[in-house]
């Protein structure tokens, strides 16, 4: 069956379903909603969290005219409902103010969000009394604007009618896969939705894995380098260090050279919190790789951290005889026309850089070894892309919290882990404080006593700038309340990713130098700063930030032994236990596992395919996609093999790297 046989599918329509990457009737059925909207039940806004859709009954106590701001026009209505009263705002929609009027019985649907107290809706859907649009459990698709829902749930709905998936996976009771389709596209129960989208979840899993291991059976294991000799060549450098290795350190140093030394490449994982020396390993691994005569890459995630790996570097190769440059995107024309034209001719023995070193005029004349810090910043294709700039290049990436989908290929077998344990003592970890919007003003208080002590502080804010209708505090709204308020008087510096570079530099630079008491920014700090004298860490509205990330953010503080450190946590929600976590739980790898639980491991196989529901992937389904991913190659079961769904991902799984 063709998509054009669907009704309502002309040329217009078929061409807008190719630009969401639906092809096929198939790519049709697996185009399932991101989310539902539950209108079966009355909502209670007592009881409602900021963010949470709600429907709510009442009446219209209030009513403004429609105003008009250059391109923007807006008119709100206050609504008395059972549970308390709501502000409505409807944005650049004057069209919809005739169907409103003071007194008038409504049904309202939104999301909720909290502005200085009140709660409010914008743009919500609405409808009078009598009204029958609002009900039921609505799929909602990830359509971008491209396609209206009404018509995407028509269409996936006759789908679901006229097309016969065979299924892979063997699932030995529970819903099958046609049952699982009914329940995602057409819902009558929000439970069984959810079981249906994890049954085609299972189904995509398994797919994917026996794609994956069918690519990987295909694939020539021999390296191109060979790492003979012993580590102990190392040894002058080793020496030279300022510090001892720890036992962790010199374990995770023999796991990489064992891997190096092996006929297969590697893939291995180097997990350990911020400053327990993850760099000293990278850094004395490519030093061997030099010696054994091979080339090495570092790619970190923004030009900071890259040169503060390049200032590290070259102060323990000095006298080595090992060459190391630094490429960003910051380097003059001349400058990476130098150090590409040395990269090809074997002149640079390790190359340190950002993203600049993924372009396509960085060759490598023996490349061996490459090293992605910070793991979470990187996607797919970048780091398949460094790899293959070479023959069998061995790889290691570094993390202080595995991103879910290295949890989930550690899981499965494809990749290694070596940790490092970190150097602090139990007193010198930050203290850590889940606060409240009631304790903000104490905790702006407490900022101020710390910075005019002489200590420096972090306040990470989840935006560069605030949105209509979004309720986050932004980095340069509080930057202009707070210097000009509780912070007044206080040396407060600005920064955030879409800053120019060099401002950007300057700032960071200024607060590392001890020159800004308080560094306002978002999350551009969660990797690469290294300030010895901060003491604070203040995330706001931190709910929007991932486990990980949070730890992340909380390394920046204490980083200087002895030192007491502090990271608060604030949200505007009353209870958010996946913070309190937080509170007790010290090691990076455990909060990623956490995260990985509640948020899931992502599409840990590759790229995912537009239109996916993003359904959270669990260990419990990872295992049992494992286990219907190899029960596939059981003798027998070769035609199942040829099933569209493994050759669909066989072609994705190419050139993926798996690390």
């Amino acid at each position: 069956m063709r998509l054009d046989e669907l009704k309502g599918v002309g040329d217009k329509t078929l061409a807008k379903l190719n630009g969401l990457g639906i092809y096929d009737v198939y790519d049709l059925l697996d185009f399932l909603p991101s989310e539902y909207w539950d209108m079966t039940k009355e909502g209670d806004l007592s009881l409602a969290e900021e963010g949470e859709y709600l429907l709510l009954k009442g009446r219209v106590r209030k009513l403004t005219k429609l105003v008009r701001r250059g391109s923007l026009n807006f008119f709100a209505a206050t609504v008395d409902t059972p549970s308390g009263a709501i502000k409505a705002v409807w944005f650049n929609a004057p069209y919809l103010r005739s169907n409103l009027e003071e007194g008038a019985d409504i049904t309202l649907w939104g999301k909720l969000t909290v502005k200085k107290g009140v709660r409010e809706f914008i743009n919500p859907g609405f409808e009078g009394s009598g009204g029958d649009r609002l009900k039921g459990i609505v799929p909602i698709y990830p359509a971008k604007g491209q396609i209206g829902q009404s018509l995407i749930r028509k269409l996936t709905a006759e789908c679901v009618d006229r097309v016969y998936v065979p299924p892979l996976a063997d699932v030995a009771s529970g819903m099958s896969l046609a049952e699982a389709y009914r329940a995602a596209h057409m819902p009558t129960d929000v439970k069984r939705a959810y079981d249906g989208l994890r049954r085609i979840a299972l189904e995509e899993l398994t797919a994917r894995l026996a794609a994956y291991r069918l690519e990987k059976s295909r694939e020539d294991k021999v390296k191109k380098n060979r790492f003979d000799l012993p580590f102990s060549v190392m040894d002058d450098l080793v020496k030279k260090l300022p510090f001892e290795l720890t036992e962790s350190q010199r374990a995770a140093i023999d796991d990489i050279v064992r891997d190096m030394r092996s006929d297969s490449k590697m893939n291995r994982m180097i997990v350990g919190d911020v400053g327990s020396g993850k760099t000293v390993v990278a850094l004395l691994t490519m030093a061997y790789a030099a010696r054994c005569g091979a080339q090495s890459v570092l790619m970190a995630p923004t030009e900071i951290l890259a040169a503060q790996h390049y200032k590290t570097a070259t102060g323990l190769l000095e006298g080595s005889g090992i060459s190391c440059e630094l490429l960003t995107g910051s380097s003059t024309a001349a400058q990476k026309r130098k150090v590409c034209a040395l990269t090809e001719s074997g002149g640079v023995d390790i190359l340190i850089g950002t993203h600049a070193v993924l372009s396509d005029s960085v060759k490598f004349a023996s490349l061996g070894y490459a090293v992605v810090d910070e793991l979470h910043k990187f996607g797919v294709r970048q780091k398949s892309t460094l790899e293959n700039k070479s023959y069998g290049v061995d790889v290691a990436v570094m993390s202080a919290t595995p991103i879910p989908r290295a949890l989930a290929l550690a899981e499965y077998g494809d990749i290694f882990v070596s940790g490092i344990e970190s150097r602090k003592s139990d007193g010198e970890y930050a203290s850590t404080y889940v606060i409240t919007d009631e304790k903000l003003d104490a905790m702006f208080g407490f900022i101020r006593e710390r910075a005019l002590a002489g200590d420096q502080i972090y306040i990470v804010c989840p935006r560069v700038e605030d949105s209509e209708g979004i309720e986050l505090v932004s980095a340069k709204s509080v930057y202009a309340e707070l210097s000009g308020g509780a912070l007044a008087g206080v040396s407060v510096g600005l920064v955030y990713g879409s800053m120019a570079e060099k401002r950007k530099s300057e700032t960071m630079e200024a607060f590392s130098e001890g020159k800004i008491s308080v560094l306002i920014a978002t999350g551009v700090v969660e990797v690469g700063v290294d300030c010895p004298g901060a003491a604070v860490m203040a995330v706001l509205h931190s709910d929007r930030f991932g486990l990980a990330s949070l730890h992340q953010l909380r390394g920046r503080v204490g980083r200087r032994r002895g030192m007491k450190s502090y990271c608060f946590l604030h949200t505007s929600k009353r209870d958010c236990e996946r913070l309190k976590i937080m509170e007790k739980e010290r090691d990076g790898f455990k909060l990623a596992e956490e995260d990985a639980v509640q948020r899931g491991f992502g599409d840990f196989l590759g790229v995912r395919q537009s239109g996916g529901s993003g359904f959270r992937i669990d260990m419990a389904l990872l295992k049992e996609s494992k286990r219907c991913a190899e029960a596939l190659f059981a003798p027998g079961n070769e035609a199942l093999l040829e099933h569209y769904r493994i050759k669909q991902f066989s072609d994705k799984a190419k050139n993926i790297s798996m690390n």
